[in-house]
């Protein structure tokens, strides 16, 4: 396992690890809501996390470029898709989701990017 898989592991399992630096925040924020879609949708996720943590997670997904991303959970609260729950919403939510972050490699790649960037971001491997 690569420096990378550890930290991305690290994020996923241990909310960044004891000593996180912003990059491990960021991730460790992204990968809970995005578990949380993946699992069974954005109205899901918006439901299972708090205000904090919504808020978290948009830091982190625009932490890693995904300033689109960001944007639509920021807006959660006035976009009628995700201010409320039906069939239709529900659909479209997902809809927009997918088409932002069409799968986990597509996560994976903009991590990997900004790692190969600014590793000093992230705690080094050796401190979990």
């Amino acid at each position: 396992m690569n420096n990378a898989e550890r930290i991305w592991n690290r994020a996923a399992m241990e909310g960044g690890g004891n000593s996180p630096r912003a990059g491990d925040r960021a991730l460790a924020s992204l990968l809970l809501v995005h578990g949380m879609v993946m699992n069974g949708g954005v109205h899901h996720a918006l439901e299972a996390v708090n205000s904090a943590e919504l808020a978290a997670a948009a830091d982190g997904y625009a932490f890693f470029g995904l300033h689109d991303v960001a944007a639509f959970f920021r807006g959660a609260a006035d976009d009628p898709d995700l201010s409320e729950w039906n069939e239709d919403t529900e659909e479209a939510a997902d809809g927009r989701y997918e088409q932002m972050v069409p799968d986990d490699d597509h996560l994976v790649a903009r991590f990997e990017k900004v790692y190969g960037e600014r590793a000093e971001e992230f705690a080094p491997v050796d401190a979990f």
